[in-house]
């Protein structure tokens, strides 16, 4: 072959090459962009980024990146330049681009450095993501919301637990929290082979205190009487209000004498209360209290109670204001 024919082949061969890069470049369904690494000025583009963008080709020709709104804002868009200028390769999974309408549009944008003809010239491929962003927005919104409404369940769910299992003006446990538990810990105890007391104890005369006072001071009293319960007891004991002035602690691992000493004591906090009410005394608040334990007295959770109950009485019949244990069963 001649060097005339072998230069005529190369050119066609080149012609080829670049007539499918065109092709290449003007058919993709992602956005273009060439730019001067020098100046930053775009050089060409193709239809998908000028449809994606609004902007006729003319108009993008000549332009910089930060005047088509690539970037957070025109520093920014320098600064990033400059990393394009001097890295080979950079990638940015989420940029904001902006239409020549101002619509927000958000891409991936990945760019290469290479020469033509000895200038350095940047390629950009931009991909939209706009709806992929949008569908993740939602998605993220939708989860927010349903977290939120789970956090709303949970909080109704516990303030409806609570309120199933707790006396609403004591802050107290209730009589159907006591019967479930009085047998869990009763079965517990056993299984274990230690001693578990219950105390019943009662307001002395509060009916009389009721008509004297009134019933909201009534409902101050409960309360503090709640009050002094709740801030001596431990963690594993249980206090529950019966009904009326009427109260029980369920105490594990308690032995008679301990819990005599601890409902005594107790006693006499209460005694000690000075409370008024729109600014009146209230006078002396006293109680009476009947304990039984198992297995010295009972042995089921029914039995139990009403060994306590017993108690209570007795401690009433002998004048009030004192702690009875029960009688040993004959």
């Amino acid at each position: 072959m001649s060097k005339g024919n072998g230069h005529k082949a190369t050119a066609n061969a080149l012609a080829d090459s670049e007539l499918r890069y065109r092709r290449l470049f003007e058919s993709a369904k992602d956005g273009i962009l060439i730019v001067d690494a020098k100046t930053g000025r775009i050089t060409d583009s193709n239809p998908y980024l000028e449809d994606m963008l609004d902007y006729p080709h003319a108009e993008l020709l000549g332009k910089t990146l930060w005047e088509i709104g690539a970037f957070k804002d025109i520093a920014a868009s320098r600064a990033a330049f400059r990393q394009l200028q001097t890295k080979e390769y950079v990638r940015y999974d989420d940029l904001p681009l902006e239409t020549k309408e101002h619509e927000r549009r958000h891409v991936e944008f990945v760019s290469n450095v290479y020469l033509v003809d000895g200038t350095r010239v940047i390629q950009c491929n931009i991909r939209d993501i706009t709806d992929r962003r949008e569908i993740e927005e939602r998605t993220r919104r939708v989860n927010e919301e349903l977290l939120s409404l789970v956090g709303d369940l949970q909080r109704r769910e516990g303030r409806l637990r609570k309120e199933a299992n707790h006396d609403p003006l004591t802050g107290l446990f209730n009589r159907r929290y006591l019967d479930a538990s009085l047998s869990r810990e009763l079965s517990l105890s056993q299984r274990r082979g230690t001693c578990l007391s219950v105390a019943m104890l009662d307001i002395d005369h509060f009916k009389g205190f009721n008509d004297k006072f009134g019933h909201d001071a009534g409902d101050l009293a409960l309360r503090e009487c709640a009050q002094v319960l709740s801030q001596h007891l431990r963690r594993s004991d249980i206090a529950c209000r019966l009904g009326g002035e009427e109260f029980v602690l369920v105490l594990p691992d308690s032995s008679l004498e301990d819990t005599r000493q601890r409902v005594e004591q107790i006693c006499a906090l209460i005694k000690q209360l000075s409370m008024q009410h729109d600014g009146h005394p209230l006078g002396t608040m006293t109680l009476s209290a009947g304990i039984a334990a198992s297995p010295v007295h009972a042995s089921t959770a029914v039995a139990l109670m009403r060994s306590a109950d017993r108690a209570l009485y007795a401690a009433k019949r002998a004048g009030r204001e004192q702690v009875i244990l029960c009688e040993l069963p004959r």
